[in-house]
């Protein structure tokens, strides 16, 4: 169940909220989840980099009629981001638009344009900040694509923190250990860059890392460890 409120207050941790209607939580448990959303104006590079993702969408000629049609592209992914979360409108200007939803709807672009192998002109990994990056590169790890360069063939999974001797990479829990995708030859970069080390190459790229889970583990055939279930 999801709830609109007001934040009122904020100290460390732990928050104030007004809901905006009766609830009741009788039935409900009592761990939630809260998100923030960022009011303040969309940004500049959000804008450039939202249209530049749609241009390469109507290039790609994925779109069936509005392929090579940039404005028609606009026109069906804020139509299709208005419907899934339930909005009137969706801008991408500095008087209507805000950072959050510019934010959203630019991973909604990524994703969709992941999934069909979409060229792109600009590389997200410079664009995106904070969880929203994060969330790409997961986007890649499923979709099998370098994070880096967006390359599609040999893609491989790369750890993001050094295993040591006496690990087998074959036989260690990967679960929730962290990771990314990369070609064959950014993979080799990361292995081979002794005088920058794993946090230097991560650094370099503005890749934060993705802990496994199950789904990961499938696609890349890894090795993990199923906590069991306390009954």
């Amino acid at each position: 169940m999801e709830v609109a409120g007001k934040l009122l207050s904020k100290r460390g941790n732990v928050v104030t909220i007004e809901l905006a209607d009766e609830v009741d939580t009788q039935f409900y448990t009592d761990s939630v989840g809260v998100v923030f959303r960022d009011e303040r104006s969309i940004t500049a590079q959000q804008r450039k980099f939202a249209y530049a993702i749609m241009a390469d969408i109507a290039k790609s000629d994925i779109g069936g009629f509005w392929a090579g049609d940039n404005k028609a592209v606009e026109n069906y992914f804020k139509a299709k981001y208005c419907l899934d979360n339930d909005l009137d409108y969706m801008s991408l200007s500095t008087r209507l638009g805000n950072r959050t939803d510019a934010n959203e709807f630019i991973s909604m672009l990524l994703d969709f344009s992941l999934a069909h192998n979409v060229a792109l002109s600009r590389m997200p990994i410079n664009e995106l900040e904070g969880d929203f990056g994060r969330r790409f590169e997961y986007s890649c790890l499923l979709n099998k694509k370098c994070v880096i360069c967006g390359a599609s063939k040999g893609i491989q999974f790369a750890h993001c923190r050094a295993i040591g001797y006496t690990m087998s990479r074959k036989d260690m829990n990967h679960l929730g250990w962290p990771g990314m995708a990369l070609c064959h030859d950014h993979h080799i970069n990361q292995q081979h860059t002794t005088e920058w080390g794993i946090k230097k190459f991560m650094e370099h790229y503005h890749l934060q890392g993705v802990p496994v889970d199950e789904r990961i583990a499938k696609i890349y055939h890894l090795h993990i460890v199923k906590e069991e279930k306390l009954v």
